[in-house]
């Protein structure tokens, strides 16, 4: 079978960038990894969507309203703890007149959303229960043997998924990994929520806690802890109980319906392309939570890769030539580096136990509270309409 791109991976990201090339005309190939992990699919996890990424979601999805059913984030509030003594400093943000910054989204609904679109099938094969089994860059594109006979080809081969070993080793692009020692609290409560618009950030030396209004009266708590942390040793009833007591005073009579562990890693490609081979998705850039920006970095790529395809394509290039590849890793470069390793750093600072860079960080902060077109250029960019606005 030949295709305009092939794309392995049946996460989020896969789902996304196979609805939007097929929705531009490309027959596209979408496959499953053989071995889907089933936890993730019954996950608790939820992904911050920006305001940019829902609008352009929303060009996607036939039923992209039941997005609008989660609760708009008006206010994204953070504060940082003193080790001196001194009163904690906080700084919001907010958008003028009111505005959304974005959305808090069960993961699974999403998918569920996603998948949806994809049995409609226009312009759609999905692959599923196969591995592929070899892969052979050619000059005008891609071979692919599947574990079961059959016998791929494709102009472009887009990697979204780290399952296939053979397949990494058969590309040359080098990656920065790195084992962030934490471990990921993933929490959904119940209770009444005092301010549902408003999600919150509290920076802890033993890490950051977020908390993310996402229904009327559920919140999902992320708290990734330093693994050297005493509270990780806890039994789950006084991890509870820890949880409790930290975030009664935004929720009222919380109740805790369910706790998950996630190991946190880093993970980011040096490049996004690798002669017919593109990264899209976790696999180019895996980082930390802290600033809820992970889906939205693959959403920005994937918008940005099939509008350069599109405006190539209609001027007569192949949908694999080399200047869209290049165009595409050089911009996509400096808004993927700032926040992969932008938030490594901040999650290291805002959270370090030494008093002089606590204090330094308070004083950051507080500049920044004073600054209004600092904090607009931070909102900007978190809510992606800089970027969206230029399409």
């Amino acid at each position: 079978m030949n295709y305009d791109f092939i794309i392995y991976g049946s996460g989020i990201s896969g789902k996304i960038t196979t609805i939007a090339l097929a929705e531009e005309g490309f027959h596209v190939c979408l496959i499953f990894d053989k071995n889907i992990d089933l936890a993730k699919q019954n996950s608790n996890l939820v992904t911050f969507l920006s305001a940019g990424s829902i609008d352009y979601l929303s060009t996607l999805l036939t039923k992209h309203q039941h997005l609008f059913k989660y609760t708009e984030i008006k206010e994204i509030k953070c504060q940082l703890n003193s080790h001196t003594g001194n009163k904690r400093q906080s700084i919001s943000f907010d958008e003028n007149d009111d505005q959304s910054l974005g959305r808090i989204v069960n993961n699974v609904k999403l998918e569920e959303l996603l998948d949806e679109e994809l049995k409609k099938g226009k312009n759609i094969d999905i692959k599923e229960n196969c591995e592929i089994s070899s892969i052979e860059n050619i000059s005008n594109g891609i071979n692919l043997n599947l574990d079961d006979g059959q016998r791929l080809t494709s102009r472009l081969f887009i990697l979204s998924s780290l399952q296939n070993k053979k397949i990494l080793s058969s590309i040359n692009i080098k990656f920065i990994k790195k084992d962030l020692s934490q471990t990921a609290l993933s929490i959904t409560v119940k209770g009444n929520l005092k301010n549902k618009n408003r999600a919150f950030q509290y920076f802890t030396s033993d890490g950051p806690l977020a908390i993310l209004p996402y229904l009327d009266d559920v919140a999902s708590i992320v708290w990734s802890i330093k693994n050297s942390s005493k509270i990780l040793k806890l039994s789950e009833s006084e991890i509870k109980k820890e949880i409790i007591s930290r975030i009664k005073e935004i929720i009222d009579s919380p109740e805790i319906i369910n706790l998950e562990r996630h190991h946190l890693k880093f993970h980011f490609a040096k490049k996004l392309t690798y002669k017919n081979v593109v990264l899209l998705g976790n696999i180019a850039h895996n980082i930390h939570p802290i600033a809820g920006q992970g889906l939205n970095l693959n959403i920005k790529d994937i918008a940005k890769f099939t509008r350069l395809v599109r405006e190539f394509k209609s001027i007569g290039y192949e949908v694999n030539s080399q200047q869209i590849l290049d165009k595409f890793d050089i911009e996509r470069k400096i808004d993927n580096t700032f926040y992969s390793f932008g938030t490594l750093t901040l999650e290291g600072i805002l959270t370090s136990k030494n008093k002089l860079i606590n204090i330094a960080a308070r004083g950051g902060l507080k500049l920044l509270q004073r600054s209004s077109n600092l904090k607009k250029l931070f909102i900007k960019s978190a809510t992606g309409k800089s970027f969206f606005n230029s399409f």
